[in-house]
């Protein structure tokens, strides 16, 4: 079992550390321990119990009345709010600090019940922009201040994964596609759950998709392109470029393969500045990446 500090829950839970003081000195809410020189901190438990605080909280119920609740009672709510949030409650900050506390204390069984009602209910376009996408964008800034290990980040990203390899495998093969897509991050890229959902959504929109996933080498990717002879590639920056690897890039795609429609999504200011001087599309939503899918389809 994990161990934090005050400041540790301060961080996961954007709750100030003397608010979360007071909380345990007025209401009982959090019981830490202490170490031998006297030192509190905290358990998973803990963790659980004061994300599910915060999200009663964030729906109105006062901290006063919440002191009042038992364990079994805390959940109950908690179950009735991510309830509304699956039957179209825009706000589904219930669902995403269920799933942290899934993440920080490798609760598979919750996670996959979360993902499972989520899919359910919304779809898995749906659950990725309103759920995966969010708490990506939540866990990687933990992770950037040091609130979220390593292991725990590997953990969820590993978890998305296997789901979204496991939904295009359960799509049909294309049988008329009239795109051809190639799909993959350069060689200094390992981000690639925002490609994976994109391969997904071109399958689904029954299109013909080679996924070659990350890091792979301008070299190679060259020779894919010349062999599959693809109408589109795309591809995410995620990390920042450096020594001009995205116009090395972008520029060794559109002069070799004038007529290929190039892709790609992210990237700083000055990625986009090549990618528009290169005629490459910038795919900025879901939206847009639907829209081109339909595009020869008109």
């Amino acid at each position: 079992m994990s161990s934090y500090s005050i400041k540790d829950l301060e961080r996961i839970s954007s709750m100030k550390a003397h608010t979360i003081r007071m909380w345990e000195q007025r209401y009982g809410l959090l019981e830490p321990e202490r170490t031998d020189t006297n030192i509190r901190f905290y358990n998973d438990d803990q963790v659980k119990k004061l994300l599910n605080v915060c999200t009663l909280l964030d729906r109105g119920m006062k901290i006063s009345r919440i002191g009042k609740l038992t364990k079994s009672e805390i959940a109950s709510e908690i179950d009735k709010i991510i309830q509304a949030s699956f039957q179209g409650d825009v706000n589904v900050e219930a669902i995403i600090n269920q799933a942290l506390i899934a993440i920080t204390t490798y609760h598979v069984a919750l996670f996959e019940e979360l993902f499972a009602n989520a899919v359910k209910r919304l779809g898995l376009k749906k659950t990725y922009t309103k759920i995966l996408y969010p708490l990506l964008v939540r866990t990687g800034l933990m992770w950037v201040k040091d609130d979220l290990l390593p292991s725990q980040e590997h953990f969820l990203s590993n978890l998305i994964r296997q789901k979204l390899f496991a939904a295009v495998d359960a799509l049909p093969l294309p049988e008329k596609p009239d795109q051809k897509w190639i799909l993959f991050l350069n060689e200094e890229e390992d981000h690639e759950i925002g490609l994976l959902f994109a391969y997904y959504m071109a399958r689904q929109m029954g299109q013909d998709v080679v996924y070659l996933g990350a890091r792979v080498p301008l070299q190679d990717l060259t020779a894919v392109i010349s062999d599959y002879k693809p109408t589109h590639v795309y591809s995410f920056f995620v990390r920042n470029q450096y020594d001009n690897q995205a116009e090395t890039l972008l520029g060794s795609l559109r002069n070799n393969f004038p007529n290929l429609t190039i892709c790609i999504s992210g990237g700083d200011e000055k990625t986009k500045e090549i990618a528009n001087k290169k005629g490459v599309i910038l795919i900025e939503t879901i939206e847009n990446l639907t829209d081109i899918l339909n595009s020869s389809n008109a």
